[in-house]
């Protein structure tokens, strides 16, 4: 070991710099904290569904495949007999056309991914909000424009509240929480 320099022989310089040092390696943790935190979660799916094509192109309402959203808590998703119905003629030759074949002939379901799921001690009713007509892009984005599905909204209960708030809903807590 060679001859000590003055970085070395001065506690607090070295105190300084190991600072220094915390500090960058902090920024830098935050740094791709944060930008991890602005990709927006968007899970591979079973089937490479496009809402673009589908909602966007093809003009679908999003009751045709998510029916249960007027009338029950949970908005639901198509069985897979309902995507054979229409693509038994249309696009049968595309890939994704071709699994969902196959899982038809095997007698099996489409295991979706979900995309929003809000913690067990809050409920939310699908129903409730069809009926008082606020439109699934409040909640969920223009789903017409992704061709994967993406969450674009943190559902906290701060957006909830302030969501209620702005239309005049109820904000008591026993509305969610209950």
């Amino acid at each position: 070991m060679g001859p000590p320099t003055r970085l070395t022989r001065s506690p607090r310089r070295r105190t300084w710099i190991s600072l220094g040092v915390l500090c960058a390696a902090v920024a830098v943790a935050a740094l791709s904290l944060s930008s991890a935190a602005k990709t927006p979660y968007a899970p591979e799916q079973p089937i490479d569904f496009s809402h673009r094509v589908h909602v966007g192109d093809d003009q679908l309402d999003c009751a045709v495949c998510h029916s249960a959203a007027r009338r029950s808590a949970f908005a639901g998703i198509a069985p897979l007999e309902r995507c054979i119905g229409c693509h038994k003629y249309v696009a049968t030759g595309h890939p994704e056309v071709l699994k969902l074949r196959r899982l038809w002939d095997a007698r099996k379901t489409i295991s979706w991914v979900k995309v929003y799921e809000l913690p067990a001690f809050v409920r939310f009713n699908h129903e409730a909000h069809s009926l008082a007509q606020i439109p699934c892009d409040t909640c969920h984005g223009d789903v017409g424009s992704m061709h994967r599905v993406r969450r674009v909204v943190d559902l906290t209960m701060g957006w909830c509240v302030q969501c209620h708030r702005d239309r005049g809903a109820p904000d008591d807590c026993v509305i969610c929480h209950h």
